[in-house]
């Protein structure tokens, strides 16, 4: 990264504002000391100096022959370049300020009219030609430094515009993740409804075929109430063996179980630690291998995770029961 000292001089700044813009911030990322410096300056503001008096401007046309002016006109000129060219080539005449206008056409101020400072005396063309080049100087220069000034403007307008554009997509990232978030719940509930209306199906298919009445789904209920979190956990694991056989369905089980004793076994190692303790809904991990998967969401439900600001959490304050979790996963892997 470009050394931000080196960087703001570039830009302007003077070494003492850079200087105590670091002090004051103990920082060195360049939008920061911007803004300090910035904020420095418009609450200090620096006191105006007294204008000096408006310097009286003479034109150069009574310094230059009037007939050289009418033939380099009257060949397209202009009658500033015209009269310019005259002074500056020393009034030697026409070829010579033909010579000087090829010389000088690409010129920036080639067209701008040549003045000199008034002094209220005679002086001679040479005296005048020799003024009216110390005052384009000093315009040109005047016209750098503008130039210049209008260029750091311009980076510290893009330097704004860069962060807010990084504020914006900060915030299109976050609604996103939140979409995402409200996505994945919806399809979970979508998935838990039509598994409902599936048991509910056969359900009606064992009563039509033994001439009973199953009220199996209450019964189930009723004996969920009574599980433990490690019942109710070796139930949902369970429930992913049978959903997907390897030989019918391979990996589908073994990435589930894998990821789920995965975030067991970092819980328990980092009991204290929050960041281990949830997984976020909308990662590609959560989505294919838990919410997807068969009675993954089931046993971790039952072990104590629950949905909360946009990740999975385990809630239990007590991990007494991960380590009987995680044998019951290796376990169904081998």
């Amino acid at each position: 990264m470009e050394n931000p000292k080196t960087y703001l001089q570039e830009m302007g700044f003077t070494e003492e504002q850079i200087t105590n813009a670091i002090n004051s911030t103990n920082s060195t990322d360049i939008e920061v000391l911007i803004t300090y410096i910035e904020s420095q300056t418009s609450d200090n503001p620096q006191p105006q100096q007294q204008q000096a008096p408006a310097q009286q401007l003479d034109s150069i046309t009574k310094y230059v022959n009037e007939e050289h002016v009418a033939i380099l006109m009257s060949e397209g000129h202009s009658k500033n370049v015209a009269e310019k060219s005259l002074l500056f080539s020393q009034n030697l005449g026409v070829e010579a300020a033909k010579k000087w206008i090829e010389e000088h056409k690409n010129d920036q101020d080639f067209e701008e009219e040549l003045q000199i400072v008034g002094t209220g005396k005679k002086i001679s063309p040479e005296e005048a030609a020799f003024k009216a080049r110390e005052l384009q100087q000093k315009l040109r220069e005047k016209r750098r430094i503008a130039e210049e000034q209008a260029a750091l403007e311009q980076e510290k307008n893009r330097i704004a515009s860069g962060k807010a554009m990084n504020d914006v997509r900060r915030e299109l990232e976050e609604q996103k993740k939140k979409q995402e978030a409200l996505r994945a719940k919806r399809e979970r509930e979508q998935f838990l409804k039509d598994k409902q209306e599936m048991e509910e199906q056969l359900r009606r298919e064992k009563e039509a075929r033994f001439g009973k009445s199953y009220t199996q789904s209450n019964q189930q209920q009723q004996q969920q109430k009574n599980y433990s979190p490690i019942e109710l956990f070796e139930l949902g694991i369970k429930q992913i063996k049978v959903a997907y056989p390897p030989d019918l369905i391979p990996d589908t089980a073994y990435n589930s179980l894998s990821l789920i004793q995965k975030v067991l076994e970092n819980i328990l190692k980092n009991p204290q630690e929050e960041k281990f303790r949830k997984i976020s809904l909308t990662s590609q991990a959560y989505l294919t291998k838990i919410d997807q998967v068969l009675g993954a969401r089931n046993a971790l439900d039952g072990l104590g995770f629950q949905e909360n600001n946009g990740f999975y959490v385990y809630q239990n304050a007590d991990v007494s029961n991960l380590q009987k979790a995680i044998s019951i996963v290796q376990n169904e892997l081998k």
